[in-house]
């Protein structure tokens, strides 16, 4: 299958959205984490509830309900913000070819729509086992997966092709796919509680960062630059120490989310263990970085989150494990409360900027090219510069 040369090689649009699309995943993830802070993630089994619900409620109701509302709130923003994207992403693709793409989209959107029909408002009250519909729920779980599948499996033959933007549509797709399993196991967690028990809200935490991750990785992309002739041994270098470093943080939030919501000693050790080998990742990361155009922005910008995540993290520990008074999953003042919403948050923060960095390495190194593309920038730019140039 030939590359048609009509194709676009950077994608402005798309990369607006993305960045659009992470604000949101952010306020979203600031908003759960304070769900987890105060235990208040159950406070309404209700599910699901339109945009509006809070307008048309007595407003006599506690802090918790209204947390837990104003996040789902923002999770409708974030799914419609990275469903734009998704379809500017496939849109992209050519005419003729993005036909199925954007049919498999709608899939999904439709299988997940089926989802949350399943489930009777009322009767989740009382019965949440007996308050969701197989008939609905199953087919409409079934859809949407078939469709997620064939989506991603597309994205990744396009990259085989080497079809200009195959990279940024496949982040896209797995951001897409990645906020409405978020949605599902949020939505339905009064159900899966019953069925499987709370040990999902672990699995529900890990997800949100991870769609950050991909939804910034979509915007990375989708704004190539053009390889790096210079320092080769150091970039090289650079980029070895954060594939490393993507992998530390991967299972880093394995062991936040653990400790986060269970507390479990195992956890914290190995907690603390990877923050030690983060931080030295990081130090030889900042020397091997130090003169690449293009990288050093991202290298400093990984010291500064990660000092003021070390601050943050010791602080909450102790507020949490180590006052010499027994476990207490819920924050008990302002300060626990500020610390660890504030250390989780920017934990989030901390991963996706680690993944752009190591994609920005990939792609001055020519090892992520993101299809056949001509550059049209000697040096990669910051979300900044990108949200205020034109291609």
């Amino acid at each position: 299958m030939p590359v048609s040369r009509a194709l676009p090689t950077c994608f402005p649009f798309t990369a607006r959205l993305a960045w659009l699309s992470a604000s949101c995943v952010l306020v979203l993830i600031l908003l759960g984490t304070l769900i987890t802070t105060y235990r208040v993630g159950m406070v309404d089994p209700i599910w699901p509830t339109e945009p509006w619900f809070l307008l048309g409620i007595e407003w006599n109701q506690s802090a918790g309900f209204f947390i837990e509302h104003i996040h789902r709130v923002a999770g409708y923003f974030a799914g419609l913000f990275i469903l734009a994207t998704a379809i500017a992403a496939w849109a992209s693709r050519g005419r003729g070819a993005r036909l199925i793409p954007l049919l498999m989209v709608i899939g999904v959107s439709l299988g997940i729509a089926l989802a949350m029909a399943s489930v009777n408002r009322e009767l989740a009250k009382s019965d949440p086992l007996g308050a969701v519909n197989k008939a609905l729920l199953l087919p409409g779980t079934l859809l949407a997966l078939a469709s997620a599948m064939g989506l991603i499996t597309l994205a990744i033959w396009d990259a085989l092709l080497q079809i200009p933007g195959s990279h940024m549509r496949l982040a896209a797709s797995l951001g897409y796919v990645g906020v409405v399993t978020q949605g599902l196991l949020g939505g339905l967690r009064v159900y899966l509680n019953a069925l499987v028990g709370p040990e999902l809200a672990t699995i529900h935490g890990a997800i949100g960062q991870m769609v950050l991750a991909l939804v910034t990785l979509t915007a990375i992309l989708a704004w190539p630059v053009r390889r790096s002739e210079q320092l080769t041994a150091s970039l090289a270098q650079s980029r070895r120490l954060l594939t490393t470093l993507v992998v530390l943080c991967l299972l880093q939030l394995i062991w936040a989310v653990v400790v986060r919501h269970q507390g479990a000693t195992w956890a914290q050790r190995l907690h603390v263990l990877f923050a030690i080998l983060i931080a030295g990742w990081v130090g030889a990361l900042s020397v091997s970085a130090a003169k690449i155009n293009g990288l050093k922005f991202w290298s400093r910008g990984l010291g500064v989150l990660l000092l003021l995540q070390v601050i943050l993290g010791v602080e909450a520990w102790l507020g949490k494990f180590g006052s010499g008074q027994a476990f207490y999953p819920e924050a008990r003042s302002m300060a626990e409360a500020f610390l660890r919403t504030s250390h989780s948050l920017l934990g989030a923060v901390f991963l996706s900027w680690v993944v752009a960095a190591w994609t920005r390495a990939g792609q001055l190194k020519g090892s992520i090219t993101q299809g056949s593309f001509l550059a049209n920038s000697p040096f990669a730019k910051t979300p900044f510069a990108m949200l205020r140039s034109q291609p």
